[in-house]
């Protein structure tokens, strides 16, 4: 096992491209506290960061983070996070009484969370967790407390006098649309053509380096941000 402190800060080496990545800046764990998803790494070299799934991590136990390779690697913002760093949060019971401060956790050679640590080096159960939200965490003091029973009631306010007629509306089905697909198709061509200019996103955020080569990945964001035009038009032999 190692602790979330230990990462921090660790190189990030890419074993099947043998470049330096970053260094491991956070960690993005899902909501009930099970897995860490992501580690957020940020590069020194071009002052990007980025997100890089944990089912890319090979190795992490040593001197430096090892990942499989650089195909799941993203900008940090284009992707949506759903999932948090604990690291910080305030723990509070039921009564108001606050009963402890986050401040790291243990995982195994899988990035599964298996031990809490809060701020006095004490263990926390996870299944004494009632809620996580965004900034605190809610203990319950017995295991079968369900935060169902904390969901607000719908109440109608319906005038007595008034005779109402109830009609069962049939459940209307939520349609799904698919997610627009990145139109990268026919932009091979620029694979290893080299960017004439720095390439910015309208945040501000820096796609693709000034000379530096140009990957599938890059191509990808820039399709993200709209800038497959502008990338096109900058591209050298």
């Amino acid at each position: 096992m190692e602790r979330i402190s230990k990462i921090l800060g660790k190189p990030i080496i890419s074993i099947f491209d043998g470049n330096l990545e970053g260094y491991v800046k956070n960690v993005y764990v899902d909501k009930k506290l099970n897995k860490v998803l992501w580690l957020c790494a940020f590069d020194d070299e071009t002052q990007e960061e980025k997100l890089i799934g944990s089912k890319n991590i090979y190795n992490f136990l040593e001197d430096a983070v090892m990942i499989k390779n650089s195909a799941d690697i993203y900008l940090s913002n284009t992707v949506d996070l759903k999932e948090i760093n604990p690291i910080g949060y305030k723990i509070y019971l039921l009564n108001g009484k606050q009963n402890g401060k986050i401040a790291d956790f243990e995982i195994d050679e899988k990035m599964n969370v298996t031990n809490i640590i809060l701020q006095d080096g004490t263990y926390f159960d996870k299944l004494y967790i009632l809620n996580i939200g965004k900034d605190a965490i809610i203990q319950k003091e017995n295991k079968n407390v369900k935060i169902a029973n904390f969901r607000p009631r719908q109440i109608l306010d319906i005038p007595k006098d008034i005779d109402q007629k109830v009609e069962i509306l049939e459940e209307k089905k939520e349609v799904k649309l698919a997610p627009k697909k990145i139109l990268t198709a026919g932009y091979e061509f620029l694979i290893g053509r080299k960017v004439g200019q720095n390439i910015y996103a309208e945040n501000g955020q820096l796609i693709a380096k000034k000379q530096s080569k140009i990957t599938s990945h890059i191509i990808d964001i820039a399709s993200q941000n709209g800038r497959l035009k502008e990338l096109t038009t900058y591209s050298l032999a």
